[in-house]
């Protein structure tokens, strides 16, 4: 099926997975990105992490990593890639490749074609190791290390340690506080016997779509891929549940405390607003209304106006239906800095927020969407995050329903956010006064 206005190709190659090509000339480079959708579990996020990653080192054509990066530099300096991420209640493991497009390759040479041929080698035929098994013990040894520096890596950016443990303990119990990149102590259990069992489980249960954008036809991508998972036994088991709405009972609390000089403080609110509600493009709005640029009511009001932070943010997760608004304060702020930030919500409830204050949320978020066409990987990202949407949108459709949102709809929106968590991450206190003190952080 092709959309000709967008340029765009969908096609279902086999059970559960999803082809799509984004035609677009205007860039020298084109990807193509393999993206596998597995539910989030806390026993199998950590090697399922481990397992992306070995997918990029080598495959059974090239077992040695040196191998692997003469191949890429004869396909004109292909760059490999591989991500974790989690969407709604899914792990995403993403194996892509960036490469120069076709149209600027001299002669008839299918550089797209022969970058899936290799994304197929990396995905379906891994290195075979000692004994015949699946996987080099060298190989594993190296990620397991950087795996661990990674996973280790995550507390010295306090902001997004701070938002990661307000998730955890917002959603404990739910798919959403797992993190996708995994945990330390899991590492150990990381065999390659667990991986080989990982690799035939994710290649066979996991919900696929290959995205490929550029200028090239997509026809010999498409094929290859299909030949691919057609030779697999494929029992997909469907998309997981997606969240579920909680009405929050109480207001969890929760202070930790190292060395930092400035208090992170994490908000956490509950909205019953996520895809496929048609509400969320007025979610979104709302987010930006709330905190999300510098024309912001936390911006002007909670940091400019009253310093009572060094800096106060929203972000809305349409996946999940999770709000955030993210600050850092001096501790002796927290309150007052708490009971502002609501009341900047309440302004936006009761449709209090002036006109030039709403039109500049849109007008940000309208060039937010044009924004996207400017890179080969803003685009696929685009199309990628969109998976478990109940309808896929091009970046000018989705302006389109934001130029149709009205201020009655942004109030409901906020309206309907309830507080869940609120987290502070804090310096730790003095032994001889019981202040906080200051200490060396990566702010």
């Amino acid at each position: 099926m092709e959309n000709n206005e967008n340029k765009i190709y969908v096609s279902t190659i086999g059970e559960g997975i999803r082809f799509r090509s984004v035609r677009e000339t205007r860039f020298k480079n084109a990807c193509i990105e393999v993206h596998f959708y597995y539910p989030l579990k806390r026993e199998e996020v950590t090697v399922n992490a481990v397992l992306i990653s070995m997918l990029r080192r080598s495959c059974a054509k090239y077992p040695q990593y040196s191998e692997l990066r003469r191949a890429l530099s004869m396909l004109y300096g292909a760059v490999l890639d591989t991500s974790v991420s989690n969407i709604g209640t899914c792990q995403m493991l993403t194996v892509g490749i960036d490469y120069v497009d076709d149209r600027f390759i001299p002669g008839d040479e299918c550089v797209s074609g022969e970058c899936a041929g290799l994304l197929s080698e990396l995905i379906f035929r891994p290195t075979v190791g000692e004994n015949g098994s699946l996987f080099r013990e060298d190989d594993l040894e190296i990620t397991l290390r950087n795996a661990e520096e990674r996973i280790r890596s995550r507390i010295n950016d306090k902001a997004e340690y701070a938002s990661s443990r307000c998730t955890e303990i917002m959603c404990e119990g739910e798919p959403m506080s797992i993190e996708p990149g995994g945990y330390l102590e899991d590492l150990p259990g990381v065999t390659r016997e667990a991986l080989a069992q990982a690799w035939r489980k994710i290649i066979s249960t996991a919900n696929v779509e290959i995205i490929m954008v550029g200028g090239a036809d997509h026809k010999p991508v498409e094929k290859i891929f299909a030949q691919e998972f057609g030779a697999v036994a494929r029992e997909c088991k469907g998309l997981p549940a997606p969240p579920v709405y909680k009405e929050p009972t109480e207001v969890k609390e929760v202070t930790e405390r190292m060395e930092l000089q400035q208090s992170k403080m994490i908000m956490g609110f509950r909205m019953p607003i996520l895809e496929p509600d048609d509400r969320t493009m007025a979610a979104r709005l709302m987010s930006l209304l709330f905190g999300g640029a510098t024309t912001s009511l936390l911006f002007k009001n909670v940091r400019e106006k009253l310093s009572l932070c060094y800096y106060c943010s929203s972000g809305y997760s349409r996946s999940s239906g999770l709000l955030y608004v993210r600050s850092g304060i001096e501790e002796e702020n927290r309150e007052q800095a708490i009971e502002e930030i609501k009341r900047q919500l309440d302004i936006i409830a009761n449709n209090a927020f002036t006109d030039d204050e709403f039109n500049a949320a849109k007008l940000f978020s309208l060039s937010a969407f044009d924004n996207i066409a400017d890179s080969v990987g803003s685009i696929e990202s685009w199309y990628s995050m969109q998976f478990l949407d109940g309808c896929v949108r091009t970046p000018e459709q989705a302006a389109e329903r934001m130029k149709a949102v009205t201020r009655s709809q942004v109030a409901e929106c906020a309206s309907s956010a309830r507080l869940d968590t609120i987290y502070l991450l804090a310096p730790e206190l003095s032994e001889e006064t019981g202040e906080p003190e200051g200490g060396n952080e990566n702010e």
